[in-house]
């Protein structure tokens, strides 16, 4: 018997769907995290820098139902750009801006698989946004001599987190090559009505940033960590500059204040490309070493106790 022309409708219409379904999930956009069936080998961790909070764009939402949401994550970050770059449908973020939450829950990520580890962490544990706001044009001296006190204190506790992170990070991704950013001079001297106060005050957040960046960068050296310095690519767009690639410190939260907008992030992804890229080539021209990493070093630049305002790794 003939199958009848409904039946035949009824059938071509569930066969356009189906093909409908498969090249709509296919169709995946090119900075989101990787399906969770695929093994991840590259992992985003840190604090609202790396989780492009202030750069704008839709949620980031993670393999596994994890919306990025709650994390302030955006697709305009630089882990969502340089992700698909450096390992196509197999990366994830999990920095986040929150500042709630123990230290070291992003690291449920990390695993034997994982090769390589980008991290962006130090600006909301030491208040870096709250310290430019207070210190904003139409702020009181008093108001920036606080935040800045805090801000110091915070500092002072980075090396031991820090030193403490690393080591967990690479006893759960032993594997993994870790690449740590810095953070780029807020103001380059300059006052203005979207920056500083004053130029006074303009150099005194730069030196605080910079005093963040040499702690940074210590440990992790110590650690055999590499550094992406990311300042040069900074040059001539702070603040207070014709194009800005940092938002102005007069906005009313912490975590879009002094920090970079979606060009901003796009250096950031540019030179982390370049700087995993260039290990890349290199470490296919040398044969495998088998000399085992140092120990961590006595940081060098500890000061005075202090404390966090913010979880290292926020959850």
């Amino acid at each position: 018997m003939r199958p009848s022309r409904r039946v035949l409708s009824a059938a071509l219409c569930l066969a356009v769907t189906a093909l409908t379904l498969t090249t709509t999930t296919a169709a995946r956009p090119a900075d989101a995290s990787p399906r969770a069936a695929t093994p991840v080998t590259l992992v985003a961790l840190g604090d609202s820098w790396a989780a492009g909070t202030a750069a704008g764009g839709a949620p980031l939402v993670d393999p596994g139902g994890t919306d990025g949401t709650a994390c302030r994550r955006t697709v305009a970050s630089y882990p969502a750009r340089s992700g698909p770059r450096l390992a196509p449908q197999a990366w994830t973020s999990r920095a986040c801006a929150s500042t709630s939450g123990g230290p070291n829950s992003q690291f449920t990520a990390l695993n034997s698989a994982v090769t390589r580890v980008l991290i962006t962490v130090g600006a909301d544990a030491t208040g870096l946004g709250a310290l430019t706001a207070a210190c904003a044009s139409g702020r009181t001296p008093a108001e920036c001599d606080a935040a800045t006190a805090r801000t110091d204190r915070a500092i002072d506790a980075i090396p031991a987190a820090l030193d403490s992170s690393f080591a967990d990070i690479r006893r759960r991704a032993p594997a993994a090559a870790l690449v740590l950013t810095t953070y780029p001079r807020p103001t380059e001297g300059l006052a203005c009505a979207a920056g500083a106060r004053d130029p006074a005050t303009a150099h005194r957040l730069d030196a605080t940033v910079s005093r963040l960046d040499d702690v940074l960068t210590d440990r992790a050296r110590a650690a055999r960590v590499t550094v992406v310095d990311v300042r040069t690519g900074f040059v001539a767009h702070s603040v207070c500059a014709r194009q800005p690639w940092i938002t102005p410190f007069t906005g009313t939260d912490p975590l879009r204040t002094g920090a970079p907008t979606a060009a901003g992030q796009t250096v950031i992804a540019d030179a982390v490309d370049a700087t995993v890229t260039a290990q890349l080539t290199a470490a296919a021209d040398r044969p495998p070493s088998t000399t085992p990493a140092p120990p961590l070093l006595a940081p060098l630049l500890r000061g005075a106790p202090g404390r966090l305002l913010a979880p290292l790794f926020p959850a």
